[in-house]
């Protein structure tokens, strides 16, 4: 007897459709969350995805996180965290970040997908990198500062500054990486973090420290904005689950209020 049988498939003209019914245009600016397995079986999986967004925005530019998580002091790890005598074994033997080849992690196989595609590029931080495909994306990609990397001239600032949008396929505002620019351009403490960026003489890794703001958490804030805002996003349900497009600079304006309010009351 069959096991796992696929009852349900959702096609690229399926989130073609979709994407159209939550006005996706093709000179749009978006950045992309994925949770592919909300959909059931998508032929070729991410593949799929990526196709349709292309087609969609095929004059616009399209941004995925592409964070390298493991790219962290080990001494700062938790799950699982590290004996105190390896953790420098582990320092001297990380990886530095190569945009070209440092996987994507933590985030899916959609991201990952993106990332390694000819015609994407990648941002330079070590730690939290953006993929990019179409307009302007070299331009892009080469601006992300070391410190407050989601902040001023970050790609996620070429979105705001563009009207972009934030695409949610399947997924929620916890994924929400544009809410991190509200919280880099409000003057939030930063913290001291650091990231593997090369090799000494010796063939032992290098690293180097930057500046970041301790990143929150996001779903009471998105529910609040949609409440407040309706007009400012458009949902529509696909087989599983949902397809969300809000625009991001009237987020980040309600983000900014939100998160300046919740530190004045700690």
């Amino acid at each position: 007897m069959a096991q796992d049988l696929i009852t349900t498939v959702t096609t690229k003209n399926d989130f073609k459709e979709a994407f159209n019914s939550v006005h996706l245009n093709a000179s749009d600016t978006v950045i992309v969350h994925t949770s592919l397995s909300k959909f059931y079986y998508v032929p070729a999986g991410p593949e799929t995805v990526i196709l349709a967004l292309k087609e969609t925005i095929s004059k616009g530019t399209i941004m995925m996180p592409s964070e390298v998580s493991t790219n962290c002091d080990p001494a700062t790890w938790e799950y699982p965290p590290v004996r105190s005598d390896l953790i420098q074994t582990i320092r001297d033997n990380m990886p530095p970040y190569d945009p070209m080849t440092s996987a994507t992690e933590g985030l899916g196989i959609t991201p990952e997908y993106f990332r390694t595609l000819t015609d994407v590029v990648r941002s330079t931080h070590p730690y939290l990198p953006i993929a990019i495909w179409g307009k302007n994306k070299v331009q892009i990609a080469r601006a992300q500062p070391l410190n407050l990397p989601y902040g001023i001239n970050s790609p996620l600032d070429y979105l705001y500054k563009n009207n972009g949008k934030i695409v949610f396929l399947g997924t929620d505002y916890e994924t929400c990486t544009a809410l991190h620019y509200a919280e880099s351009t409000i003057n939030r403490p930063t913290e001291t973090w650091s990231a593997a960026i090369g090799l000494d003489d010796q063939g032992k890794t290098t690293w180097t420290e930057y500046q970041n703001v301790d990143l929150d958490s996001y779903n009471e804030l998105g529910l609040a904005f949609e409440k407040k805002y309706p007009e400012y996003f458009n949902q529509v349900s696909l087989n599983n689950s949902f397809i969300k497009v809000i625009e991001m600079r009237p987020l980040i304006d309600f983000a900014r209020d939100w998160f300046k309010k919740k530190d004045n009351n700690r």
